[in-house]
């Protein structure tokens, strides 16, 4: 029985045009923009939810979110990432999050401190490590007009995590 599983999630939102608040990590960021998305358009949690998937092998948040689904409209991120840790936490507990969000504006050093902090209360995980990253004015990952991010997780299984 294999007592560690790493995941690996990727998200990416379009930049909105219209008045949307910018939420990252379930912390809501002073900004005049949002992002694009069926959901509230937070990456940080989208690309934790599919790293969750991923270490478990259970599939990715579209399984259990799909965009046609109209319920899933404006739906709250932190929904989603909740309903993912109810079907892993039953076997796995997150050991370890290492997220790098992927952004040439705004600048988010200075949210780092706030979006942990919003993390750790969502996900009861105490090592979390946050990196932001720009694209250094390059066209990838959507340019200026889009944000991402990718994390990787470290989960052990519950039974092992019980005895260690």
């Amino acid at each position: 029985m294999k007592e560690y599983r790493v995941g690996f999630g990727f998200d990416v939102h379009r930049i909105s045009k219209k008045k949307k608040k910018l939420i990252l990590g379930g912390s809501v960021i002073p900004c005049p923009f949002g992002l694009e998305a069926v959901s509230d358009g937070d990456v940080v949690l989208h690309a934790i939810s599919d790293a969750l998937c991923g270490a478990t092998v259970i599939g990715d948040i579209g399984d259990y979110f799909p965009p046609e689904d109209k319920s899933c409209k404006n739906i709250d991120s932190k929904l989603i990432v909740k309903e993912i840790l109810k079907k892993t936490s039953k076997n796995f507990k997150t050991v370890n999050l290492d997220i790098t969000i992927i952004a040439e504006k705004p600048r988010l050093i200075k949210y780092k401190k706030r979006i942990i902090s919003s993390l750790r209360k969502i996900i009861s995980v105490k090592n979390i490590n946050l990196k932001i990253k720009s694209k250094e004015g390059l066209s990838i990952l959507g340019g200026v007009n889009a944000m991402a991010c990718v994390v990787i997780v470290l989960m052990k299984r519950a039974k092992a995590f019980k005895n260690a």
